[in-house]
């Protein structure tokens, strides 16, 4: 199970906009520095009005799972077209609907 969403974790980030909403849980918190707490609609605009991540690279990776919540704990560091490499400490919380694995939280505390 931790394979499967390590991947989801980063197709998350380099995906499409559709792709990115369709992993995030009808309930999804984010925490983001300087954009604050965000709710799945707040989440939805935000990667709608900024360009995807390019790459990504997750280190220092823990986890713990249950059957239906999985939680990941990384140090991302990440690139976009034109900006500076962007380096933070990232938490996601995974929760199993249906079957299928949604975000639940997702956090970032930038270096």
């Amino acid at each position: 199970m931790a394979d499967e969403l390590w991947r989801e974790e980063r197709e998350f980030w380099l995906a499409g906009v559709a792709e990115a909403v369709r992993k995030l849980d009808g309930s999804c918190l984010m925490a983001f520095q300087p954009t604050g707490i965000m709710d799945r609609a707040g989440v939805i605009a935000a990667l709608q009005a900024a360009p995807r991540w390019q790459e990504v690279t997750m280190a220092e990776r823990a986890s713990i799972e249950t059957d239906e919540v999985s939680v990941l704990a990384y140090h991302a560091t990440a690139r976009r077209a034109g900006a500076e490499t962007y380096r933070a400490l990232c938490t996601t919380t995974w929760i199993r609907r249906a079957g299928d694995w949604r975000i639940l939280q997702h956090q970032q505390t930038p270096l």
